[in-house]
């Protein structure tokens, strides 16, 4: 039987509106330690190990109940991913309003990213992929994103930090700040955090950036 460590307790802070994703008879507070559990669980040991059965005796529930909360895994599995991109998002908010300028939140961004996928099993992210229903979904975000991250690039570019020579429709096209798609790969994933940052953000950073903010950079680095 899997069991969650105390290394890998479950922080994310559930945003207010995130009970709204999928309204449910269930009562909340059991949906909440659900995804909690599987969470950890998931991180821990990654998700093709962890079983239905191994969810439910964390709990201390029957399968009979964890089943009609959710019909399988992958339906839990999806929910673990849009609470942890919620529990992101918020973080993003709060970095919004209280850094100066863009460069700064997109090392933000960048930052917390790869350093939570240093404290999770490389597998969880290796087998996210293998998810028809995950891997919709984090299509569905980029879609959904690309007209807010644009606006975000150009208020860099305001700022006299970012390139106005760029065409941004087509850098979100054919890049954008996909992220998940470099945690996923898994000749890319096992390198240690400081080669991702050094080779992939600030040889991003850099191309978009500046004289001025090329300046940013060396200090936020």
């Amino acid at each position: 039987m899997l069991k969650v460590s105390d290394n890998f307790a479950c922080n994310f802070e559930v945003p207010e509106d995130y009970m709204n994703i999928e309204k449910t008879n269930v009562k909340p507070e059991l949906r909440e330690r659900i995804i909690c559990a599987a969470t950890t669980l998931f991180q821990e040991h990654g998700i093709k190990q962890v079983r239905m059965d191994d969810v439910a005796s964390e709990l201390g529930i029957s399968k009979k109940t964890l089943y009609a909360v959710f019909a399988d895994k992958e339906a839990i599995l999806l929910e673990v991913v849009k609470l942890t991109s919620a529990a992101l998002c918020q973080g993003l908010k709060e970095t919004l309003t209280n850094s100066s300028n863009v460069l700064e939140q997109i090392f933000w961004l960048y930052k917390r990213i790869i350093e939570h996928s240093r404290e999770v099993n490389p597998l969880f992210f290796t087998e996210l992929i293998r998810y028809a229903e995950v891997e919709a979904y984090f299509e569905r975000m980029h879609a959904e994103h690309a007209h807010y991250i644009k606006e975000w690039l150009h208020m860099g570019v305001k700022q006299g930090l970012l390139r106005d020579d760029i065409n941004y429709d087509v850098f979100l096209q054919q890049n954008g700040f996909q992220i998940d798609k470099l945690l996923t790969n898994p000749s890319v994933r096992n390198y240690p955090a400081e080669v991702i940052y050094n080779s992939v953000v600030l040889v991003l950073l850099r191309g978009l950036a500046t004289e001025k903010g090329l300046e940013i950079i060396k200090n936020l680095k």
